[in-house]
């Protein structure tokens, strides 16, 4: 998909216009995290601070990034790396391949571009952008995306930032706004910006604040909660203990799990690769859609999967993921190759517990 400059600006325009509420807080958690992560703080850094600082509802910018607790598994190691990340006696490039690099001693599996280059934002915000797959496919909206996909992390950050701080120059923004106004071009009125109470934002079974109550329907003797506004996250915080799991393994590109992958037609809800022969399989939620829909974005998502990511010999699947069994869905299936289906139940049920 390509955009002009400034239809993106208006976008983004209206977005501050229409919810100041939202871009004075995304302001305020810029700067409260900004001085949490100063150098100074770093060695009193806790492992509560730094995953509350990974849920989009505190950071208000950055969503998914909380999936990965290997992170902050060794706080010690953690801190070490932020210092080295956040030393600007050296050139950013070599911070940003020595931590990013598998056979560096500092290397933390986890910590790729869409963690570390938020923190980079928080503590230098008139500096450094944000680099993730969201960025990226903005400047590639726009045509400004000079990165080479061969060159290392560090080199690639490099002409991203330059990228992003020229828009921040052209349309009068600063660099937060700037990865904000990705967000909102890349994934439309599914931004989690666009939403006063975005999904996802929490882990670890964590709810996200302001939610409304979720009412539970009968089936049998169990309890089933219409959870597909948090399926997405659920699915990929408990990947390995699904079906798809045993079988599937998440895509991943610079330590980011592939979930909402931004296409030019849309962002695909999860991206994986079979164990056994690496074909690629996209998997959609119905999250709502008709059939029809989520069959048809199905198939072309497919479709953009094989023209761009497929190697020779690599094979394209599909998956939908639906909360009842749905005849249009079958019937669909019955011309249409390489397409499973699947439906999700989540049961729920009090348990008394005896005294002492």
């Amino acid at each position: 998909m390509k955009m002009t400059l400034a239809e993106a600006s208006q976008i983004l325009s209206r977005w501050i216009t229409e919810r100041p509420a939202e871009a004075a807080a995304q302001k305020a958690a810029l700067e409260t995290y900004g001085n949490l992560f100063q150098p100074r703080n770093i060695p009193s850094l806790t492992e509560e601070q730094f995953k509350a600082f990974l849920l989009l509802k505190n950071n208000k910018h950055w969503t998914g990034i909380h999936r990965q607790p290997n992170i902050y598994a060794d706080m010690e190691r953690l801190k070490a790396t932020l210092l080295v990340l956040l030393d600007e006696s050296q050139p950013i490039q070599d911070r940003l391949d020595k931590i990013t690099d598998k056979n560096e001693s500092l290397y933390i599996k986890g910590l790729g571009r869409a963690v570390v280059t938020p923190i980079l934002m928080c503590v230098y915000p008139d500096k450094y952008a944000v680099y993730n797959r969201i960025s990226e496919e903005g400047l590639n909206w726009l045509g400004r995306n000079t990165a080479r996909p061969s060159d290392n992390f560090g080199k690639r950050y490099v002409a991203i930032n330059e990228a992003c701080h020229q828009i921040a120059d052209e349309i009068r923004q600063p660099l937060s706004l700037v990865d904000s106004m990705f967000s909102l071009m890349v994934h439309g009125v599914d931004s989690p910006l666009a939403s006063a109470t975005p999904p996802g934002s929490g882990a670890d079974g964590e709810e996200d604040a302001g939610v409304a109550p979720v009412e539970a329907v009968a089936v049998g003797e169990s309890l089933v909660f219409p959870l597909e506004r948090y399926l997405e996250d659920f699915i990929v915080s408990n990947w390995d203990k699904t079906a798809l799991g045993k079988t599937l393994t998440l895509h991943v590109e610079d330590e980011e799990s592939a979930t909402q992958y931004p296409t030019d037609i849309g962002p695909i809800d999860i991206l994986a690769r079979d164990r056994s022969n690496q074909d690629w399989v996209v998997i959609e939620l119905k999250k709502g859609r008709s059939s029809d829909a989520v069959v048809g974005q199905l198939l072309r998502y497919m479709g953009w999967v094989k023209r761009h990511k497929a190697a020779d010999g690599e094979g394209v699947r599909g998956i939908i993921i639906t909360g009842a069994s749905d005849d249009r869905i079958k019937y669909a299936m019955l011309v249409s190759q390489g397409i499973s289906f699947y439906t999700y139940r989540v049961s729920f049920d009090l348990v008394e517990e005896e005294t002492a």
